[in-house]
């Protein structure tokens, strides 16, 4: 099992990786991704056998990898424009006193308050950066209840922020980096 994975890791790694920089135009990002693809698949290793495309999927972790990092960092840029304006506009406010700390403390307190089933798509959905597909698969959900579960979860975070004083813009902004 391992020669095979060590066999399929030598016959991707190189197209993976130009894959990937030719969508996100980064060597670091690309670098991360293709090891992030590998762990994947060292972890769903056993079931490979059972992918009858293994060039189609794995180029299409590829591309749903990459093209979720574009959409992240675009989210990002937005949003932090969104945060100096609010930030601009209400300059004396102690919303905009807090720092980082308080507003990733603040998170993690809403997200432990959270159902274990909706902490874990959260934390799933935010950290991993997982699709509804691959979290309902990784914990034999439907898409449709893991969306639910995540809806829920980011409803639950966005009103504890807001009750503990943090706007809405500044509160998306946080919960999209999260």
């Amino acid at each position: 099992m391992k020669e095979d994975f060590n066999q399929m890791f030598t016959n991707y790694k190189c197209r993976i990786y130009a894959y990937i920089l030719a969508i996100t135009k980064s060597e670091y990002v690309a670098e991360e991704i293709t090891q992030e693809i590998f762990i994947k698949l060292w972890v769903a290793r056993e079931n490979l056998h059972e992918i009858k495309n293994l060039d189609g999927y794995v180029f299409k972790i590829a591309r749903n990898l990459s093209l979720n990092h574009l959409r992240k960092v675009a989210y990002n840029e937005k949003m932090s424009g969104e945060l100096i304006r609010v930030a601009a506009k209400d300059g004396d406010s102690a919303e905009t006193k807090l720092n980082l700390f308080d507003y990733n403390k603040l998170i993690n307190q809403a997200v432990d308050g959270l159902s274990p089933q909706r902490k874990l798509v959260f934390k799933l959905s935010k950290e991993d950066e997982l699709s509804y597909d691959e979290i309902a698969a990784q914990l034999k959900l439907s898409k449709n209840t893991v969306k639910n579960h995540h809806l829920t979860a980011m409803g639950i975070v966005r009103s504890f922020l807001i009750k503990n004083g943090i706007s809405s813009a500044v509160t998306v902004f946080f919960l999209l980096c999260f």
